[in-house]
This record gives C-alpha cells, structure tokens and sequence, in this order.
C-alpha cells in the first residue's frame, strides 16, 4: 500500500507564520500557504522520492501585503513519518502602501519540512499533516521566511 510520499500529486493547504514582525506588518499574523508536488520517481536502492515543488504563501495586513511563490525541486523520504528538504527559485512582492510603495525580488530559497500520513482513503489517496520550515528571499527589509503547518492530500 502506497504511503504519502508515494502518489504521484501532493496538495497541501494551511496557515504560514512569519518570524519577523516588519513583514508580520504587512503580510497578516499568519498567510495562506498553498504547496504541491509532482512525483517524478525515486530510487530501488534508497527509501527516497523526488519531486518538482510548488510554494505559495500571501496575506494582506495594515494596507498592505506580502507573497512569495517558488518553484524547485525536493526530496522526501519514503515512509509513513518523513523528513525532507527543496529548493526552490522564489519570487517575492511587497506591497507596503502608497507612501513606501512596491517591491519584488527574486531568490533562491529553501523548504525543510517533517510530516506523518495521519489517513488512508480507499483508492489509494492519504492525508498527512506536515510542519515546514521556509527560508525566503528579504524584498526591501521584509523576511517571509517561517513556520507552516498544512494538511496534505496525495492523489
């Protein structure tokens, strides 16, 4: 039976919370975080799957706002509890009101994350719930980079 680092997509949804205050002023206490994976195989000889890897986080605080979408590739063990890192290449944009302005930037970035398949559903899905450390590229003072705990689905 598959497990959740088995299927072939991932989608995982739930709150991201930032580190640093200046960016928690301007992106909300805690973000929408939206991540997903495509498998893209793994190895007879280790218990490892690799992934290209999807990351969004954004929210909105005090008239202005802050997102970061990645892309990159990952891997993860193969077990019901795993562990596993990517990297990714970030765009970053900060929208800090009318008088500071807009900036965006463009970065490299990293996921640790560690998670447990919590469910299995019949026809081969499971759910598991996955704590992930983002390190984020800094656009204009403001580091993105924290905690997320999301619910994962793998199709």
């Amino acid at each position: 039976m598959p497990v959740c680092a088995d299927a072939q997509l991932g989608l995982g949804v739930g709150p991201s919370i930032m580190f640093q205050s200046a960016a928690r002023q301007v992106g909300g206490t805690d973000q929408l975080n939206i991540n997903a994976t495509l498998d893209l195989g793994g190895s007879k000889h280790f218990p490892l799957r690799n992934s290209l890897m999807f990351d969004y986080a954004g929210g909105s605080a005090n008239g202005g706002s802050l997102n970061d979408y990645g892309l990159g590739f990952g891997t993860r063990l193969n077990t019901p509890v795993y562990i596993g890192a990517g990297a990714f290449l970030y765009s970053v944009n900060a929208n800090q009101g009318p008088v500071v302005g807009t900036h965006t930037a463009t970065g490299f970035g990293s996921n640790i994350f560690v998670g447990e398949k919590i469910l299995d559903v019949p026809g081969g899905a499971a759910f598991a719930a996955q704590l992930t450390y983002r390190q984020i590229p800094i656009v204009n003072g403001l580091n993105p980079g924290g905690l997320a705990l999301t619910l994962r689905v793998s199709l």
